[in-house]
């Protein structure tokens, strides 16, 4: 078969490698001898037409589109293109959309069926059964339009060994394209210290209740060995040049040992990254000692979501940070040279204001160098999601946008929310302090003046010019 992998363009800004196509690539080259194409639209800014005719090109016999549940238009829009051009073809959509909402996503037409969860098990489960049967029957994690609504048969089992997978498919990857003439920034990170980056997974899922959260690789913790770590980071290094890691995880230090025996075995290695976490630090979950190897390992940027300063609102989420020990170590981080960045929401189930303004006060008095303030938003299928409607509160529509206020869940006024929002971006950053860290971190590197512009329209221009963004 001829498989082809892509995802949407969309307003989000970066486009690094596709991480989640070269891992189910790899998988599928381990079992099979199919000719695979990756083809990033968001990366090459393609629109549906002209990421379709790719495919036809290619002669696709199967289209994988990943979509973000806020990127539902722009994915529907490609694969309606898709259909156009190649009729015959079957299409799939996985990532984390149709994994938390099935029945959204085969309201398009022209999918044939989704993938839920981890996908490299259900894909090779699609591959068999279309070549014995010459159709799509529903499995785990596979997902078809039946008579009576969505058919499948329950979310796969979670890969427990992940030494077990082979190393993503690098060079499927147009590593030219993101190192060097990017349309889109190659990196989550908007201030990278070198354009030759990617992104890796060193493990997959959290053990963390979170009840907002979506589940794509479930709640335990699953580890690639640090030989195994070593080895992808080694082929990146000398065979693709890379000089800046990105590391995904969602809770890279979960296992502070495994942590630490990954930096050391990097300087052992001579491999000199500079790396970032975009998101997957548990702000608990730090020592000195690890900080130290950070730095010398060449951290210099770290996010921590935070979420809620409020103690009432971190045990309703059931999140549980403990603020106080976060509080000491982003203290910590910031003291060893390193950037530290915070994630916050507000908008929870049943939230008051005092809780937001608890929020705001926790941001504020921190060493956060950056700080990004969300308004919840209840994916469907998640726990706060079935609270909600459990609540009475009326969950149909779209509820994809980070930035508006999608809707309404908490005990404070919309319009009031809004302020409160544009009060926490004020507050954090227009003070001398914190002006003083962010040019001292980045000063004058490209891209810091576009997220000054965006916290000034954050802060200031509101929703309305938000919604025209």
């Amino acid at each position: 078969m001829r498989i082809f992998f892509t995802r949407p363009d969309s307003d989000i800004p970066a486009a690094p490698p596709p991480l989640g196509a070269l891992c189910l690539a790899a998988y599928i080259r381990q079992y099979r001898n199919d000719e695979i194409k990756i083809y990033d639209a968001r990366s090459y800014m393609s629109g549906p037409a002209e990421t379709a005719a790719a495919a036809k090109d290619f002669r696709a016999d199967v289209v994988c589109i990943s979509s973000f549940s806020m990127e539902k238009p722009q994915s529907f829009a490609l694969a309606q293109a898709v259909r156009e051009k190649l009729p015959q073809a079957k299409i799939l959509m996985g990532g984390p959309f149709p994994s938390s909402d099935a029945e959204g996503a085969l309201q398009e037409a022209a999918i044939d069926a989704i993938v839920q969860g981890e996908g490299e098990q259900p894909l090779l489960y699609i591959l068999k059964t279309l070549e014995e049967t010459g159709k799509i029957v529903p499995g785990k994690g596979v997902v078809i339009r039946g008579n009576g609504g969505p058919e499948g048969k329950g979310i796969p089992g979670l890969i427990e060994d992940l030494d077990t997978l082979p190393l993503p498919a690098w060079d499927l990857a147009d590593m030219e394209n993101y190192h060097n003439r990017p349309r889109k920034r190659p990196m989550m990170n908007r201030l990278p210290k070198d354009r030759k980056g990617a992104s890796i997974f060193t493990t997959r899922g959290c053990p963390y209740g979170c009840t907002y959260c979506h589940n794509i690789f479930g709640k335990k913790t699953r580890k690639r060995s640090p030989q195994l770590v070593m080895q992808e980071m080694k082929l990146l290094y000398e065979k693709f040049g890379v000089r800046e890691l990105e590391i995904l995880d969602d809770i890279f230090n979960y296992d502070i040992k495994r942590a630490k025996e990954i930096f050391d075995m990097m300087q052992r290695e001579g491999l000199n990254f500079h790396i970032s976490f975009p998101n997957g630090l548990r702000a608990e979950l730090i020592d000195e000692e690890l900080v130290d190897k950070f730095k010398r390992g060449g951290v210099y940027w770290v996010t921590f979501a935070i979420e809620s300063g409020s103690p009432r609102i971190q045990k309703e989420v059931r999140k549980n940070l403990n603020l106080e020990k976060a509080r000491r170590n982003i203290e910590l981080v910031a003291s060893r040279g390193i950037n530290v960045n915070g994630f916050f929401m507000m908008g929870f189930l049943g939230e008051k204001e005092e809780d937001v303004l608890q929020t705001i006060d926790f941001a504020v008095k921190s060493r956060l160098i950056i700080a990004s303030f969300f308004i919840l938003t209840p994916f469907p299928n998640t726990e706060i999601y079935h609270q909600a409607e459990t609540a009475g509160i009326m969950m149909s529509g779209d509820f994809y946008d980070y930035h508006n206020v999608s809707v309404n869940i908490s005990q404070v006024p919309t319009e009031r929310l809004w302020q409160l929002k544009r009060l926490a971006y004020r507050k954090f950053y227009f003070s001398p302090k914190r002006v003083w860290y962010i040019l001292k971190a980045n000063p004058f590197k490209i891209g810091l003046f576009d997220g000054v512009w965006m916290l000034l329209k954050m802060a200031f221009l509101g929703r309305e010019i938000l919604k025209k963004k």
